[in-house]
């Protein structure tokens, strides 16, 4: 399968292999997350109070090959009309809430004390799932948002050209050269290299801070009995000191990618002149066309549509980057 052909009301969505599979995921995650979040509000608004007592409480740590999350872990007995039931469920809903940060876990479990009484939530439909907190996880909206991006991403992609990119470049010498030059144009050889060769230092310094870190907590810790979710990390000492360095570079290759794709953009607008007349429109102003480039090999597109493709990715990959790094603030604050 090549492309397929979806009708969609009065147009159709030409999906790639690549797309249909991204359909799929997007769907997927919508149901998924649309689902979750309907069951949450369904036991949010019927729950009825009963009291519980807790039998156990602790934080379970949860190591996985990208991160390491902590998991709130509380069981508890009660009764419901007559009928004695054990849950261990914390929040409403089939999905479970962890925390990257073990003290906000922690905050919760110290709450429920072995043997204490606290009043827990049921919802007469299902009187054997009872929860603890009545509240929503953020898991369903992340997931319905996640799907609803890629969705419009496969949309956008569908109802783009088939061939997007796909245009000849008249030589040079047809081309009225500009009367005044940009700053970045005359310097544009030197933006080029100075933003790879920052680039490559920094994102080489990024893992030499993070092999430095990881160091620095085997020190601290192997000679301890404690374990590394107990370390402190102050900014002047052997774990902030790596962390500090290794935002700086992460900024450092942010800021590269934003100067290569200044530069590229340049370099965009050039190629753009030797376009035939009449002109197609621009793909940075026209996202179905411009998502069309970004998902096409680079090997199939000629020369103006390469540069499109470059530059949309060095843009989008610095945009991402940047939110990471404000995600990792945001939760440090």
């Amino acid at each position: 399968m090549t492309e397929m052909e979806l009708p969609v009301g009065l147009t159709t969505l030409h999906l790639s292999r690549k797309s249909t599979y991204l359909l799929i995921l997007a769907v997927a995650l919508a149901g998924l997350g649309g689902y979750s979040y309907v069951q949450q509000g369904q036991a949010v608004n019927d729950a009825v109070t009963v009291q519980a007592t807790v039998d156990n409480a602790h934080v379970e740590r949860i190591d996985s090959r990208r991160s390491i999350d902590y998991e709130p872990e509380i069981e508890y007995t009660y009764r419901y009309r007559g009928e004695t039931y054990t849950s261990d469920q914390v929040f409403p809903g089939p999905t479970i809430r962890t925390y990257s940060d073990r003290s906000k876990a922690e905050s919760i479990v110290r709450s429920y004390e072995p043997g204490t009484t606290v009043q827990a939530y049921v919802r007469p439909s299902a009187p054997g799932n009872a929860f603890l907190i009545r509240e929503r996880t953020p898991w369903p909206t992340r997931a319905l948002a996640i799907g609803g991006i890629l969705l419009g991403i496969v949309v956008l992609a569908g109802l783009g050209e088939k061939r997007p990119g796909q245009y000849e470049l008249r030589p040079e010498c047809e081309v009225r050269s500009s009367p005044s030059q940009t700053w970045i144009r005359r310097n544009g050889e030197a933006l080029r290299r100075l933003s790879k060769q920052a680039l490559a230092v920094c994102f080489v310094a990024f893992w030499l801070s993070m092999v430095g870190l990881a160091f620095s907590i085997l020190n601290l810790t192997s000679g301890t009995e404690g374990s590394v979710d107990t370390v402190q990390a102050d900014l002047i000492g052997p774990i902030g000191l790596p962390l500090l360095a290794a935002a700086g570079f992460w900024i450092g290759m942010i800021l590269s990618l934003c100067l290569y794709g200044v530069w590229s953009l340049s370099q965009y607008r050039q190629l753009r002149r030797r376009l035939h007349e009449p002109k197609p429109p621009s793909p940075f102003r026209h996202p179905s066309r411009l998502v069309s480039i970004l998902g096409t090999d680079s090997d199939k597109l000629p020369e103006y549509g390469r540069r499109v493709r470059v530059t949309g990715w060095a843009f989008i990959i610095a945009a991402a980057m940047a939110a990471v790094i404000a995600r990792l603030f945001y939760i440090a604050s």
